[in-house]
């Protein structure tokens, strides 16, 4: 069974209340709605990130606080579904709000429906399927990127190695006049400072491949709790 931490910011007691009962889905979903004064909430975000799922705006929050505390949120690479509750038909986010990184708007008026658990919960899901499709196409470019770069420096090592060969073919020439020997000596220590640049660039290659897969691994664990067994 999943499980939904919801933080409830400034919702009055009838809100929290009334989406605890209305979240209610014993089947396959269940949410734990925890309250928050929106004056304590940075602090909350802050120091329990990994124990919120969900993030919800009450109604009568000024909008320039959402802003603020959003903008926040999203500092904390927050990357979960944030919602504004209202009393406006229509759930249009507004652009502000949008930009700020809020995910949508949530009727008051539904909350008292029965269909208002599945739809909050299809919500919720597409939200977090849309995050996680971005997620994969940056992680997508960066490798995209690492890979470029990877077959720029294989040709470039190759130059230098052949350089290198050709050197060390001549120097094994006893007659070798010293002028052109030192040239050569020259162009094997000047073409092994290049491969040795060029090994300190496929280092960083290699820590950004690191990088990346650790962001995948991210990527791939959903803020849902999976509890070990149904009913703990």
């Amino acid at each position: 069974m999943k499980t939904f931490r919801v933080l409830l910011i400034d919702g009055s007691p009838v809100y929290q209340k009334l989406l605890s009962r209305r979240l209610e889905n014993p089947e396959s979903v269940r949410f734990k709605v925890t309250y928050s004064r929106s004056d304590e909430a940075e602090v909350i975000v802050r120091d329990f990130t990994n124990q919120i799922d969900i993030v919800v705006f009450g109604d009568s929050i000024p909008t320039a606080t959402i802003l603020q505390l959003t903008k926040v949120f999203r500092s904390y690479n927050l990357a979960i579904p944030i919602f504004v509750l209202t009393r406006k038909n229509d759930a249009h986010v507004p652009r502000n709000l949008k930009k700020a990184g809020i995910d949508n708007m949530m009727r008051i008026s539904e909350m008292g429906t029965p269909l208002f658990a599945w739809s909050f919960i299809s919500t919720v899901e597409e939200v977090i399927l849309k995050k996680k499709a971005k997620e994969y196409d940056v992680l997508h470019g960066r490798l995209r990127a690492v890979s470029s770069s990877l077959a720029t420096l294989t040709h470039d090592i190759n130059n230098p190695l052949s350089v290198i060969r050709l050197a060390l073919y001549h120097l094994q020439n006893r007659t070798l006049a010293k002028e052109k020997r030192e040239l050569f000596i020259k162009l094997l220590l000047d073409n092994i400072e290049r491969i040795d640049n060029q090994m300190k660039e496929l280092t960083a290659i290699r820590r950004q491949l690191n990088d990346a897969h650790h962001h995948r691994a991210k990527v791939l664990t959903l803020k849902i709790r999976q509890d070990a067994a149904a009913g703990t």
